[in-house]
């Protein structure tokens, strides 16, 4: 039983170290393919040293890489940097890096939180260093040479090509290798293992290539050349016969100051951008609150915010806010506050669904209108902010222009860091209140013009039965004398004794996703009669008119033209009274009529008294 307990525990404990996202995330390896260092001596005896080193990395993206010994009073330069390879191709930019020197050690750190993500780098970096202070150049006894001694670094799995590049001034004598020789008195002097040299002269310096096909594992690499002695010491004879050249060439190889030397503070350069873009996004609010306002105003309803504050609040916050997170994306290391930052922009930019001005209305009189009634009415004041509306084809247009460029800086970004390649998809969300809050389809509708186009089309339909008159019918407010309802009365020339006439017209409400309209159909009858009788007993009928006028609501299963049509339709069918010489219809048709009604229709819906009415 314990060695079951003790089974289970280790698993648990292995599931448990699998799914840690730090322990997942710390297993990476990191070779070194190849290397290549380049020694620039002065005539002070200093030197720089610049490595090229090609990493291959397995696991978790690449943060950082150590290297070690290096020359121990190394003073790092400020110009590294790390490129993403495949094969001998770039495929992103130049990144750069931080490198740190500490008692032979080199730390080189990447600036990104998240790592490198890739296979194959190009690391380059270099120092600064004291060769001749630290008698790792030396005078030998001939009185014309001196000899360079050098240990490259260590590599922990070892370096299959290994290269050293010395460049000096032009002297009278050319660089060359120190030759191994089988004397046990000079072997500990000369270079370890196959070296294969190249020598290169020009009026102004020497260079001397030096290639080892492979060091083993943690194996220091011995360097020794023998250089002019002219370069670093002065002629003792004082009869100046070292080159021109020479001097001219040392002149040009001054060195450059260490990092530790005070620079003049520079703007970043993505700066102004970043102001810029925060500026446009919140001249952008505001021209979109405005438009907003304007739009409300048309249609008599009040505008709304998810930030209850003024416009202009609202765009300068927005603005600030856009303008924080891309800083922070660029120069700060938690990329949460930057989220946080572009959230609340697109809060501030958001508009909720505009709050429609609700009235009680007052009495009014229903008259016949003629048959120009149902005909287009002049159009009022267009609605603004058709290229801020994603709902509109110009603003669709500009929407989609928008997040095209975007995807487009974003895959150029991606070649240099993923992470900001996501970061620019991810900012790209500021766009959608702009264009997806405050459309037009989220106003109120307007119920005359809407009524017009919808009951029209349906008086086309009716206009093929002869049997109806079909007749546009309007009410006009007892104060105002203004028009305020349209509905389409519906009569047939035979039918069941009390009833009144139907009437088609449109309820506007609020809806999931804005305002619309439903067709509702208004039965009206005597009260006791025949055609009350024979629609179905479901139905809730309520007072009409007048004392004696009893109506009801019949609504179709859905909002549609051809659905409203044919509820018409049969409920005719139900109440179409006898042809002439025949006796009243039956109990039994009446009943048949009445399971047709309620087949198209919404049964037991209630009578609203200002529909009825």
């Amino acid at each position: 039983m314990q060695g079951l307990l003790r089974h289970l525990l280790s698993v648990g404990i292995f599931a448990a170290s699998l799914s840690s996202p730090r322990l997942a995330q710390a297993w990476i390896e990191k070779r070194i393919e190849s290397s290549t260092t380049t020694l620039e001596l002065g005539s002070d005896g200093a030197a720089i040293v610049r490595y090229e080193l090609s990493v291959e990395v397995r696991g978790a993206p690449l943060k950082g890489l150590e290297l070690r010994g290096v020359d121990s009073d190394a003073e790092p330069l400020a110009d590294g940097t790390i490129t993403r390879m495949q094969g001998a191709t770039a495929t992103s930019l130049p990144l750069p890096v931080q490198v740190r020197a500490n008692n032979g050690h080199v730390d080189v750190h990447l600036p990104l939180k998240q790592g490198f993500r890739g296979r194959s780098f190009l690391l380059k970096f270099g120092y600064r260093t004291q060769l001749l202070e630290r008698q790792l150049i030396r005078h030998l006894a001939d009185g014309q040479r001196s000899e360079l001694g050098w240990v490259g670094p260590r590599f922990d799995d070892g370096v299959d090509s290994v290269t050293l590049v010395v460049r000096t001034a032009a002297a009278a004598q050319a660089p060359e290798v120190v030759v191994e020789d089988t004397d046990s008195a000079h072997a500990t002097t000369a270079n370890f293992g196959i070296v294969m040299s190249t020598l290169r002269r020009s009026q102004r310096q020497d260079e001397l290539e030096l290639v080892r096909s492979h060091v083993a594992r943690d194996e220091p690499i011995t360097w020794r050349v023998l250089l002019d002695r002219k370069l670093f010491f002065p002629d003792p004879i004082g009869t100046g016969a070292e080159p021109a050249a020479a001097q001219a060439a040392a002149t040009q190889l001054s060195l450059p100051a260490p990092t530790s030397t005070t620079v003049s503070p520079r703007w970043p350069p993505q700066l102004p951008w970043i102001a810029l873009a925060g500026v446009a996004y919140g001249l952008m609010v505001l021209l979109k609150a405005w438009i907003a306002a304007r739009a409300a105003h048309v249609r008599h309803c009040q505008p709304r915010a998810w930030v209850g504050w003024k416009a202009p609040y609202r765009a300068a916050v927005a603005g600030l806010c856009l303008a924080s997170a891309g800083a922070l994306v660029i120069w700060g290391s938690e990329p949460t506050l930057a989220a946080l930052a572009l959230v609340l922009a697109i809060a501030c930019a958001a508009l909720r669904r505009p709050e429609p001005n609700i009235s009680l209305r007052g009495p009014g009189v229903w008259q016949t209108l003629d048959a120009a009634a149902f005909r287009a009415a002049p159009s009022g004041p267009a609605l603004p902010g058709a290229w801020l509306d994603a709902g509109r084809p110009q603003g669709f247009l500009l929407l989609m222009a928008a997040l095209s460029a975007t995807t487009w800086l974003a895959a150029r970004s991606f070649e240099i860091s993923p992470y900001y390649g996501a970061c620019i998809l991810l900012g790209s969300s500021a766009l959608l209140p702009l264009f997806c809050t405050g459309r037009a389809g989220e106003l109120p509708l307007d119920p005359l013009a809407y009524s017009r186009r919808f009951l029209r089309r349906v008086q086309r339909r009716l206009r093929r039965h002869p049997e109806l008159v079909v007749k546009p019918i309007g009410r006009f407010a007892a104060a105002e004398a203004k028009l305020d309802e349209l509905r389409l009365s519906i009569i047939p020339e035979r039918g069941l004794p009390g009833l009144i006439g139907l009437e088609l017209g449109l309820e506007f409400q609020e809806r999931l996703g804005g305002f619309g309209a439903s067709p509702v159909v208004v039965v009206r009858a005597a009260e006791g009669s025949a055609c009350q009788r024979a629609l179905p007993r479901g139905l809730a009928w309520t007072r009409g008119r007048s004392a004696e006028e009893r109506a009801t609501l019949v609504r179709p299963k859905l909002p549609t033209l051809a659905l409203s049509v044919g509820l018409i339709q049969e409920l005719l069918a139900g109440m179409r009274g006898p042809e002439p010489g025949h006796g009243t219809p039956s109990a039994k048709k009446a009943a048949k009529s009445s399971g047709r009604v309620l087949s198209t229709a919404k049964a037991g819906t209630r009578a609203s008294p200002a529909h009825a009415t």
